[in-house]
């Protein structure tokens, strides 16, 4: 099941933040999918205030939607631990499929990879010398199918020898280091085990006497039986050295889970291997080869609130927009497929969200309904904005009454806490509820902050400093910013980069200082912005 992430804009105000928790729980009783509500930025007072009401966790931060690798589907690995016999790892690799695994340690953390070229290459150079080897004995027995009568040690290393000889060229072939393979010769086995030898293996499924398994018990030999004869023992001993032998493990290229795809494409670019393992936490969780990144899918967003790429997650380019939920302007947005697009002239897009629960016979829970109804407050200036509509009006009521709160009280509460400026730098100030616009060629930034009991006076001259700094760090032609007083309807506008006349024309006001009063002005959306828009046309 993929991950759908849902954000409303940069500088994210209450509507923004609860449109995105209420659509992903939405789309969660509506397919039972995996969605995920996001935040493009710190909150601001007032919806931190409605979430700590409502007890409803902060989304998580979404710094940008770039490819990476955990959003695209590559093979699942075949790991095996570092002990594991070449003859398993070859059948396993033979009955799936696949040309390359990864090779792992105990905990389970990547140490190399192994190829079917890497295994039959081994199968042909490896002697009938194990003195550079250290086989683990359970290797041998899995390997050859056989059982053991006696085990005096867990690993062997040393020399391989064949009883295809009398008694007396056996003993002189033979130490301490020797893993014997015989077939049904006791007086061999007997002898040997008097050396105290290693291992013997009886070929053959032959049948071992009394008098040999207790001489090896007492000697301190190995004894194992298998079903091969003593040609095809030999053939296949070989293939119980362990992986780890075998492996690759200088300068192979390993990526992260979370590596963006741009820099793993550009490092694939580099190498001509076909094989690249995937790490997460040093463990293998998948092989990458060049096919998975040809047409590979960015991560599924959600946008609410907002439908402007300059208002969005950076890396939006490489993301798969589903859906647009929003109640502003259309912008300059483009995306690859048809989506769904629900824009509709409402104060809130918490009021779209609501209506889409009512169309679908959803009820939301009461946390879900309150920050719903606190969006609406909030976005609408508890209903006196020039946005708000009957619709927002009707969803508020309705909205308050599934989640038990009387809405004049609640309202007065939420802007009282999200008005406090109290220890916020000038930035934080600015960058509360901030937009970029580009009109006509303009590139402008209004910011806007609803105020309540405030001195502007003490407040004006450090935030024109601050946004004369933004613009020429910038390069903004214009940055606005809107310190509204929502009980006496009206906004402060304070404003640099020039553009006196195109202000004045616009506002229809005379412009004297670096700042001017709109009576009644509110609302960014449809006051300001539409204002400027037919004010530079007409430039």
């Amino acid at each position: 099941m993929s991950t759908v992430y849902i954000f409303g804009h940069k500088n994210p105000d209450t509507d923004s933040i609860c449109a995105a928790i209420a659509y992903a729980e939405f789309k969660k009783q509506l397919s039972k999918g995996n969605y995920i509500p996001a935040r493009l930025g710190e909150i601001n007072n007032e919806t931190k205030f409605v979430l700590d009401y409502f007890k409803i966790p902060v989304p998580t931060l979404l710094e940008n939607v770039y490819t990476q690798l955990s959003d695209i589907a590559f093979d699942k690995p075949l790991c095996f631990t570092k002990d594991t016999p070449i003859s398993q790892v070859w059948n396993i690799m033979m009955e799936h499929n696949i040309k390359t695994v990864t090779v792992v340690d105990e905990e389970g953390r990547f140490i190399g990879i192994a190829s079917l070229g890497d295994i039959a290459r081994a199968n042909l150079e490896i002697s009938g010398d194990f003195r550079d080897f250290v086989v683990p004995m359970e290797n041998i027995i899995k390997t050859l199918e056989g059982k053991a009568l006696h085990l005096a040690s867990d690993f062997f290393s040393g020399d391989l020898a064949v009883a295809a000889m009398n008694l007396e060229d056996v003993k002189k072939r033979i130490s301490r280091d020797t893993m014997l393979i015989v077939g049904n010769r006791e007086d061999i086995q007997l002898a040997a085990i008097e050396k105290k030898i290693s291992a013997i293996i009886v070929t053959g499924n032959h049948s071992v006497t009394d008098a040999v398994i207790n001489a090896a018990k007492s000697n301190n030999v190995s004894l194992i039986t298998v079903p091969y004869d003593t040609f095809n023992t030999v053939k296949l001993i070989n293939q119980s050295i362990p992986i780890s032998y075998v492996m690759k493990k200088q300068g192979l290229i390993t990526f992260g889970i979370r590596e963006l795809m741009d820099d793993v494409k550009d490092t694939m670019l580099k190498y001509k291997y076909r094989y690249f393992p995937v790490l997460k936490d040093k463990k293998p969780v998948g092989m990458l080869t060049r096919r998975h990144i040809l047409d590979f899918v960015g991560k599924k967003v959600i946008l609410v609130d907002h439908n402007e790429k300059s208002q969005s997650v950076e890396g939006l380019e490489q993301a798969q927009i589903l859906e647009v939920i929003d109640h502003h302007r259309i912008g300059n947005m483009e995306t690859v497929f048809p989506i769904i697009f629900i824009n509709k002239p409402v104060g809130a897009t918490c009021t779209i969200i609501y209506s889409l629960y009512k169309e679908n016979s959803i009820t939301p829970s009461a946390p879900i309904a309150g920050i719903m109804c606190a969006a609406i407050l909030s976005d609408t200036l508890i209903f006196k904005s020039p946005t708000c509509t009957s619709q927002d009006i009707s969803a508020a009521k309705e909205l308050a009454s599934i989640a038990g709160i009387n809405l004049d009280e609640f309202a007065k509460a939420m802007f009282e806490a999200g008005t406090s400026l109290e220890g916020k730098t000038e930035e934080e100030i600015f960058y509360m509820d901030f937009k970029e616009f580009n009109v006509g060629g303009y590139q402008i930034g209004i910011s806007q902050v609803n105020i309540y009991n405030t001195d502007l006076e003490k407040l004006k001259d450090g935030l024109l400093k601050f946004m004369e700094k933004v613009r020429n760090q910038k390069g903004y032609d214009m940055l606005l910013m809107m310190l509204t007083d929502i009980i006496n309807e009206g906004s402060e506008m304070l404003y640099v980069g020039g553009h006196k006349e195109l202000l004045s024309r616009a506002f229809d006001v005379e412009i004297t200082g670096e700042s001017f009063y709109l009576p009644y002005v509110v609302s960014r959306k449809k006051q300001v912005v539409p204002k400027l828009i037919t004010a530079i046309s007409s430039h």
